[in-house]
């Protein structure tokens, strides 16, 4: 190996050592939210995320800053990913029944949830969306 490759392995390890440490936890209790319901009702669509929805405010923003992974451990799998104009991800999760819940016509979808990543896909807000 030579010297120029060790020094770029170790400036890469180094640089992938310092992004996934700026991420953090969400310390979020399955008390304080019921994360295994919200889990079980893709979409919206059983209508128990809706009940869940204040307990949702109340703890929405102790997720900035958590990576993608965090979200995922907490929200499960988003109902939606969009990129926006600078190819960075936005999770969509649907709150309320709506269109997203039949096959007909989808675009008068129930009350959701964007959650914006940064560039180092990073949460930096969670909106939402009526």
């Amino acid at each position: 190996m030579t010297l120029k490759s060790i020094i770029t392995t170790c400036f890469i390890t180094l640089n992938i050592l310092f992004l996934t440490s700026c991420a953090k936890e969400a310390n979020i209790s399955q008390e304080e939210f019921d994360m295994t319901t919200w889990k079980n009702d893709p979409q919206g669509c059983k209508g128990e995320r809706i009940q869940l929805d204040q307990d949702f405010m109340s703890v929405k923003d102790r997720l900035l800053g958590v990576s993608i992974a965090g979200v995922r451990q907490t929200l499960g799998a988003p109902d939606r990913v969009d990129l926006d104009n600078r190819s960075t991800k936005q999770y969509v999760y649907f709150v309320g029944k709506g269109g997203q819940c039949s096959e007909g016509d989808s675009t008068a979808v129930g009350k959701s949830y964007r959650v914006y990543f940064d560039a180092l896909e990073m949460v930096r807000e969670i909106s939402p969306e009526l």
